[in-house]
């Protein structure tokens, strides 16, 4: 089901009922960017991790939302699911003006699959952190007290009075007149608007009634009503009142159902969902935590059960049948034996079914994730000998070991594949991994042959003339400094090192236009074993037979 601004508030009540009968919930997101500066690298550990986010992907917006809640249906033993895919675009009325960043890429990517930017602006829902709401509310209150109180009345400046004071003389003509039941004040700031409320509010109470209207979703103005008594000045008071929460009310917006989401307590489960999680904590409920244990104890709070299904898949039995976890590949591995998707129908209009094939769409995408979890956790029933049926309670010891886990893509090669929300995390050793400095005409391949003799390495590189570089085959780590015993254009530092006093701050990685991962491995070309460079005196050989070097893929997706 499509939501907008157009008919959330009728949906609302759907949507509570939806959560409220779910087994689990998931959740999909869509952002107008993912990293902004230096990126994740694959030995950053979790806590390296969720600083490189923090700084650089929160002033991204969360642009579409998806929820599925999937039910279990007594009669048919079958789970059913209602979907909402939600626009959300949040307003600077009456809350602050929001600025954000986008990234060219992420919305060339989203108008590739459909997009509707326009539906995005226009009819998106708001949201708001709860800080935000609070003062938002607070100072309503204090305003509609001063209705009465005139508590906030400010002085009018020399300049300004003259203006205020023929304004008023027209209202005064206008009031006496009786020829029209309303006049307009236009072309006035938003200042002068303030002031005029303040003095013909004060003058005119019982004979006019003011408000604010816009004309031609452009221009702000003051419009005077003629009052015909003094019960209608009091009726028009109270709309007023009614409409300014009204529009707090649609201010807050979606955050309404994030809330409930956490109030529920119920599983939640995405697809590689730790941005999906960073982002909902940020937009929809607190500014995230600067310090890491804080942002791990604030996630747990608000949502105690999550399940990541990329991490699911990839832990045995899955890994060793799982090719690639991207959503879509996972659905085909997960619709083919030894495995088996489940039967997920939906009421008409509620939800999704298979056929819909709406990849990219953040509740669609959600309502393939439910699939994909189903499919891996009756397939560990299948295992153990049980009937696969209902799912049991989250806290259960089949789901104990994905519980509370968020996969780390960049860095699952490196043995930190995951962000422990409720323990202690991964600490992987880090004694194959060196910095290494090297002349700035060098590539991949140069590298990659210093260490040859050592077999295949990991390349991420960090600036023009530096990299970190990981031994494939660890048995190797103490051969490296041979390596560089007779070569005086690389200087080499252990990893540990390198993070207590390196000569450059880990993360600042350059940008190259190459894989910022890649395994090279060595081939027996004769001029690739010399650097370029070392011997120019010297004309290369004609080429042997030689093995391709293979990339490995940078990410899991």
């Amino acid at each position: 089901m499509e939501v907008t601004r157009k008919n959330f508030r009728e949906c609302l009540p759907l949507i509570e009922e939806s959560i409220k009968k779910a087994d689990f919930l998931v959740i999909d997101a869509e952002f107008t960017g993912i990293i902004h500066g230096r990126d994740v690298t694959m030995f950053d550990s979790p806590q390296e991790y969720y600083a490189t986010l923090l700084k650089g992907s929160t002033e991204f917006l969360l642009i579409q939302y998806g929820l599925c809640a999937f039910y279990w249906n007594e009669t048919k033993k079958y789970y059913m699911n209602d979907a909402y895919n939600f626009y959300l675009f949040p307003r600077g009325r009456p809350g602050p003006e929001k600025v954000f960043l986008c990234q060219s890429s992420s919305l060339d990517f989203l108008s590739s699959q459909g997009f509707d930017f326009n539906k995005l602006i226009k009819e998106g829902i708001s949201y708001m952190t709860e800080p935000m709401e609070t003062r938002l509310r607070e100072n309503l209150t204090e305003r509609q007290k001063s209705y009465v109180t005139g508590n906030n009345n400010i002085p009018i400046p020399d300049e300004n009075k003259q203006q205020i004071e023929d304004i008023c003389k027209r209202v005064r003509v206008f009031l006496d007149e009786k020829k029209a039941d309303s006049m307009e004040i236009e072309r006035c700031n938003a200042f002068i608007r303030r002031l005029l409320f303040q003095e013909l509010g004060s003058r005119f109470k019982k004979e006019a009634f003011l408000e604010t209207k816009i004309v031609d979703n452009r221009a702000r103005v003051l419009r005077v009503s003629r009052l015909k008594s003094e019960a209608e000045g009091l009726s028009k008071d109270t709309e007023k009142k009614e409409k300014e929460w009204e529009e707090v009310e649609e201010a807050v917006g979606f955050s309404k159902v994030a809330r409930m989401i956490s109030q529920s307590q119920k599983l939640v489960i995405g697809h590689n969902m730790l941005l999906d999680v960073i982002h909902t904590l940020n937009h929809f409920f607190q500014p995230l935590p600067s310090e890491y244990p804080e942002f791990k104890e604030f996630a747990h709070c608000i949502f105690p059960r999550l399940l990541d299904t990329k991490y699911m898949s990839s832990l045995p039995p899955f890994k060793d049948k799982v090719n690639s976890s991207v959503l879509e590949h996972l659905l085909a591995t997960l619709s083919e034996p030894p495995f088996s998707l489940p039967k997920a129908e939906s009421v008409e209009g509620r939800g999704y079914r298979r056929a819909d094939d709406k990849l990219h769409e953040a509740g669609f995408d959600a309502y393939v994730t439910g699939l994909c979890f189903l499919a891996m956790h009756q397939h560990l029933a299948r295992m153990r000998g049980d009937r696969p049926q209902r799912m049991p309670d989250p806290d259960c010891a089949a789901l104990k070991p994905f519980l509370n886990k968020l996969f780390l893509a960049k860095t699952a090669y490196q043995d930190s594949p995951y962000m422990n929300l409720t323990g202690p995390d991964p600490t992987p050793s880090r004694d194959h991994v060196y910095y290494i400095t090297f002349p700035k005409d060098w590539q991949r391949s140069d590298i990659s042959q210093i260490f040859s003799s050592l077999g295949p390495v990991t390349v991420q590189f960090l600036d023009e003339t530096s990299a970190l570089v990981a031994l494939m085959r660890r048995d190797q780590v103490h051969f490296v400094p041979s390596v560089f015993t007779e070569n005086n254009r690389v200087s080499f530092m252990p990893f540990a090192a390198y993070k207590a006093n390196g000569p450059r701050a880990p993360g600042q990685v350059m940008e190259r236009p190459r894989q910022p991962m890649t395994t090279v491995y060595r081939t027996t070309s004769v001029n690739s074993l010399v650097p370029r460079g070392f011997w120019p005196h010297m004309r290369p050989l004609p080429p042997c037979g030689f093995q391709p070097m293979m990339p490995r893929s940078p990410w899991i997706p």
